[in-house]
């Protein structure tokens, strides 16, 4: 060890010994360097550790050591306070005591090592005085007293030597794996790609791989130019998947390759088993898997299918509002009675994180206590009652994988999640589609039909004797499906027919799989009585396979969910999720919960399914759970009262918090209050607001000016300001020499202020002063490199321009800003407060974070400004959003605003006031000041004229003022 690492190594013990801060998560993180002082690596080290009970603090993982860390003076009476726990009622020794043996119970389903003779050593510290139990194994699991080994130590060079003792023990099985393994598998996909390349042209591996892809194209976003690489990408994560979560599968290697799968060879497929059994994947709690997927697939492969994985704070507490004691109650009396459960459904499972949760909520409930029954009753009654859906081939393998880990003891085939398009739309022109519950249509890659009966696909082991003789090209069996009331021998000799044709000519290995996968959504039809889903958040527009487009379209115009116009191809696919998978699936007197942009609350496009289909109540999350992505839950039929979320100051809230920990950070909060709607007097005959939105002139890399300088009289030197989002940040900043008069002002949000706008941004426009595009414009080399590079990046979207000057006048927003006069009011399109401020004869170009309104006269548009910037408007404001951020036009369908009138009183002591208003905020603004918009207003306030302004626009619209 060198000297540095030895002066490190003291400090950090030093610091343990004499803590400089009383603050826990401090002593938490002195602990936890110590640790690595003491030789214990990292990898085996949890902070704050997820169990079944509770967070652990510190968790040395297969060392059997549990370390709890409480605030400085927190232990003063001793750990068997009451008070001193995680609750009230409870000492911080029985809180230990709960973890020791919940991880105890845990280790004891999932290790496969006879090592029960290790002692397990509990710890509870402040980081000043230290408590020390051990528990034998062998009788952790009883009532039996522990043996305290310190009481109240007051750590020293001599005990801290002894400490590092206690820890520094041998481990108990194998490795933890980590949150993140991609690291050990990089060879394997570079194996597996060399494989695939050099068999891809063989009929199996053809046969496989389109059926992988009609899979994916069933949910719309199939892989384009990268197709064979996420074809290989996938088929490891789910040989990785499948060998991390089943280690006492007989013939593991052939279990493992069913499916898409099955042209890897034994090989591999050996070598991929080693590997991963070197590592403990399932004893850990939470979703571990999660991270090689995000580690292996694109992010934009991942957006394409509206992934946002739901936290599992949230979907612990979803969970337990929707999924009841008094349900739970009636499901086991069902299983009992030999009668069919209804099911728990996930119709867009993902990884699992829903189905995990649920299992967790079953198995932890009052009524499953109850009962008595044991061990392998209770995961049979799970089995029978958690059921998911997923479109994606990897996803329904981690959920399976998850689920596993969960229940330890469950046979592969208990476990009910499927692959398949829980909507069951219909495919007519596609190999995959559904037929509305009745049969299962499908075509083989070479487009061979297969008509499966509906009434047969209810057994697998029926379906598994039916493709099995199918692939040896054997006859049917005497009486196979002759069980069912609906038995048809000559519809289902003609399936098997079909299927023997398809694997004489194309290929088996597969069917088996592809068929029970197909059927297990249509097997759920009516069996469902609990829904919690976080459906995929996928735009109709960002869907790139336009059959799956269509059976959109279709089926939400079917559904009269539909709402058309500009809106159209903005609509969401969540929206057919939560109505069709509830009138699909559940029956019964049925409750469920979803999780939704917030756009399901207020949105527009969304306000169909709100009409046809009244929620029970809401939780607004804003943005806690997904950072850019405003959020929220509704319920249905499930009584929840309407709240906000809020998060903390100076805390942050993790993915994988459990509700008890993510609770201290949070709290609830009424929602704000809703005002009347009533439309304004600024919209046109046809009810259409007058405000008009700014130009796009963005990208900021090929249309602002940063720095200019002047060759001459007609020519200027440029460079451009850098864009800070993808594609465009890689561009940088571009140089060249354009015609003087193609330099234009601009204002944007970073020129407007509360009622004044006193800079613009400099831009690049080569049009002239009618209002028409330079035709020297094609000569100019600059020009021309800026149009280049817009035209390499741009998305390829439909609803995206495809050159430069096409975004620049987009929907003719830039052309329509010449030649108007007079006076206007200018607001920011978006954000958390509403800022206007006036222009006259419009002389610069207006960008499309602001809004312009046309006004009849300068004391008209005096008038707007100050109610526009009223502080008591800004709540009816906020609430005529159908965004958290977004004001565009929505506050002139919803508030009253009233046009100036000039024999009106309060109108004219309006006017007065925001002119007094105007030059207090002109005096006030200094450029390149921190939060120069929060300064403006606090003068304003305090100079008394914002509450004046505030008084009289009381007045005048009592209603939406507070």
């Amino acid at each position: 060890m060198s000297k540095n690492q030895d002066m490190e190594n003291m400090t950090i013990t030093n610091t343990l010994l004499n803590p400089p801060s009383r603050k826990e998560a401090d002593r938490r993180a002195y602990i936890r360097s110590w640790l690595h002082t003491i030789k214990i690596p990292e990898y085996s080290i949890r902070a704050e550790y997820h169990t079944d009970v509770g967070s652990i603090d510190l968790y040395l993982t297969n060392r059997r050591v549990i370390i709890e860390v409480k605030k400085d003076g927190r232990l003063s009476n001793g750990p068997h306070e009451l008070g001193t726990g995680s609750f009230h009622n409870e000492t911080a020794f029985e809180q230990l005591t709960r973890y020791v043996k919940a991880e105890s119970a845990r280790e004891h389903l999932y290790l496969d090592e006879d090592v029960n003779d290790l002692n397990w050593i509990g710890v509870v510290t402040d980081g000043r005085v230290w408590y020390v139990w051990t528990w034998y194994a062998k009788v952790v699991h009883d009532d039996s007293e522990s043996k305290q080994e310190w009481n109240a130590v007051v750590l020293n060079p001599q005990k801290l030597k002894e400490l590092s003792k206690m820890f520094d023990r041998e481990p108990v099985g194998k490795e933890w794996a980590t949150s993140d393994m991609s690291y050990i598998f990089e060879d394997i996909k570079k194996d597996l790609m060399e494989l695939y390349n050099k068999n891809k042209v063989l009929r199996n591996v053809k046969t496989q791989k389109s059926l992988w892809f009609e899979q994916l194209k069933g949910g719309g976003n199939a892989p384009k130019s990268d197709e064979d690489e996420i074809f290989v990408i996938h088929t490891m994560l789910i040989l990785i998947v499948r060998a991390a979560s089943h280690t006492n599968v007989s013939h593991k290697d052939d279990f493992i390759t069913e499916g898409f799968v099955n042209w890897v060879n034994k090989s591999m497929v050996k070598k991929i088993i080693e590997l991963t059994e070197r590592y403990n994947w399932r004893q850990q709690t939470g979703d571990i898997l999660r991270a090689l997927y995000e580690h292996y697939i694109p992010t934009e492969h991942r957006k394409t299918y509206g992934e946002y994985y739901t936290p599992d704070w949230l979907a612990e507490l979803i969970c337990s509002k929707v999924i009841d004691d008094e349900f739970i109650t009636e499901q086991i009396r069902r299983y009992n009675s030999n009668e069919s459960v209804y099911g728990i459904l996930d119709p867009s499972c993902g990884s699992g994180t829903f189905l995990y949760h649920a299992t967790k909520r079953i198995m932890s409930s009052h009524p499953v206590e109850k009962t008595g029954m044991n061990e392998r009753k209770i995961t049979d009654f799970i089995c029978r009652m958690i059921k998911g859906i997923d479109i994606h081939p990897v996803a329904v393998e981690m959920a399976r994988a998850n689920m596993h880990r969960l229940l330890p003891k469950a046979e592969d085939q208990d476990v009910v999640i499927y692959q398949g398009d829980s909507l069951l739309t219909n495919r007519p022109d596609a190999q995959l589609f559904g037929d509305q519950g009745k049969n299962l249509p499908l075509r083989s890659p070479e487009q061979r039909l297969l008509v499966m009966p509906g009434w047969f696909l209810g057994s697998p082991s029926d379906i598994d004797e039916f493709v099995t003789s199918a692939c040896k090209d054997s006859e049917l069996s005497p009486g196979l499906g002759a069980s069912s009331e609906k038995y048809d021998l000559e519809q289902l000799q003609n399936a098997h027919n079909q299927l023997r044709d398809i694997v004489r000519n194309e290929s088996d290995g597969v069917w088996k799989w592809y068929i029970m996968n197909q059927a297990g959504p249509m097997n759920m039809v009516k069996t469902i009585g609990r829904i919690v889903s976080n459906p995929p958040w996928v735009r109709l527009n960002t869907i790139h396979d336009i059959e799956r487009k269509k059976e959109i379209e279709i089926m939400a115009k079917e559904r009269k969910l539909w709402v058309g116009g500009n809106v159209a191809t903005s609509f969401d696919v969540a929206t057919l999720f939560v109505d069709r998978c509830s009138s699909l699936y559940m029956r019964g007197k049925s409750k469920s919960g979803w999780v939704l942009p917030q756009a399901a609350m207020i949105g527009g496009s969304w306000e169909s399914l709100r009409e046809k289909k009244i929620h029970s109540g809401a939780w607004d999350l804003k943005r806690i759970p997904f950072k850019n992505t405003p959020t929220c839950v509704m319920f249905y039929d499930v009584d929840v009262a309407r709240k906000n979320l809020e998060k903390k100051p100076r805390v942050k809230l993790n993915h994988n918090d459990s509700w008890e920990t993510a609770s201290a950070k949070t709290s609830w909060v009424d929602p704000p209050p809703s005002f009347p709607i009533e439309i304004s007097k600024w919209v046109d005959r046809n009810k259409k607001p007058n405000a008009r939105m700014g130009a796009t002139v963005v990208p900021h890399c090929l249309t602002w000016v940063k720095n200019l300088k002047i060759k001459n009289n007609d020519m200027a030197h440029i460079s451009t300001k850098p864009s800070m989002h993808d594609p465009w940040k890689s561009i940088g900043t571009l140089e060249g020499n354009i015609p003087l008069k193609w330099i234009i002002d601009c204002i944007s949000f970073n020129d407007l202020f509360p009622y004044v706008i006193p800079t613009s941004t400099k831009c690049i426009m080569p049009f002239l002063d009618s209002g028409i595009w330079d035709p020297k414009r094609v000569n100019n080399r600059f020009w021309q490199n800026l149009s280049d590079q817009y035209e390499a990046h741009c998305s390829q979207g439909n609803a995206t321009s495809k050159t430069l000057e096409g975004q620049l006048n987009y929907q003719g927003k830039l052309f329509s800003q010449f030649g108007r006069t007079g006076e206007y009011v200018a607001y920011n399109s978006s954000g958390d407060i509403l800022h206007a401020a006036r222009m006259t004869n419009i002389k610069y170009i207006v960008h499309t974070d602001l809004f312009y309104v046309s006004c009849r006269s300068k004391n008209e548009a005096l008038f707007l400004i100050g109610i526009l910037n009223s502080d008591a408007m800004l709540p009816a404001f906020k609430g005529a959003r159908q965004s958290d951020r977004h004001f565009v036009t929505h506050i002139w369908k919803k508030i009253p605003i009233p046009r100036y009138d000039n024999t009106n009183q309060w109108h004219k002591k309006l006017i007065t006031l925001t002119q007094k208003a105007e030059k207090i905020s002109k005096n006030t603004y200094e450029p390149n000041t921190p939060k120069i918009r929060e300064r403006i207003r606090e003068v304003l306030r305090d100079d008394g004229v914002s509450s004046e302004i505030d008084d009289v626009c009381k007045k005048l619209m009592p209603k939406y003022t507070l």
